[in-house]
């Protein structure tokens, strides 16, 4: 693959990548920060990116395991608020706009208690949008272990999420 390829392919994901690392650090200044330390390392390994099939991916994984580092030596566990990425349509009523920011809130909480390999790999399938392939590159895991895990995140939220709306309900 020839390097200006390449450099479109990465230069394409550079949101995709600077949201998760705002995901993983939840500090807009760091994540741009091991956004561009990727580049970097990307670009001292550019002999290696022609054997590549999925740069993005290595690119995806490479942001994590810095990430990780940064995580590390900071001794900080933090993840991004999804406030910063609802949109929201302005034919919503002020009701509804309540309803949603309660439920948002809720959800939030609810991902908040999973462990972080379920909360890496819902994030990048549901949130980014990553395929199983690039979630394997980034996080190690064979595609069966994604989806199982992908499962017993989606489960557990749900189940918990039922808990909560049964108690609700409860009262009524």
């Amino acid at each position: 693959m020839d390097y200006q390829v390449i450099n479109q392919r990465l230069t394409a994901i550079k949101n995709k990548l600077f949201r998760v690392a705002l995901t993983m650090l939840k500090n807009e200044e760091e994540a741009k920060d091991a956004v561009q330390d990727t580049y970097l390392k990307i670009w001292s390994q550019k002999e290696k990116l022609n054997e590549l099939e999925m740069p993005e991916a290595f690119a995806m994984r490479m942001l994590k395991n810095l990430c990780i580092d940064r995580l590390r030596v900071n001794q900080k566990r933090r993840m991004v608020n999804m406030e910063e990425q609802t949109d929201l349509s302005e034919n919503i009523t002020p009701f509804q706009t309540v309803s949603f920011d309660n439920l948002k809130d809720l959800m939030i909480k609810l991902f908040q208690t999973l462990p972080d390999q379920q909360r890496m790999v819902i994030h990048l399938r549901d949130i980014e949008h990553c395929t199983y392939e690039e979630i394997q590159e980034v996080t190690g895991l064979t595609i069966n272990n994604i989806r199982v895990v992908l499962s017993r995140a989606r489960k557990s939220v749900r189940a918990n999420y039922q808990k909560i709306k049964n108690y609700e309900n409860r009262g009524n």
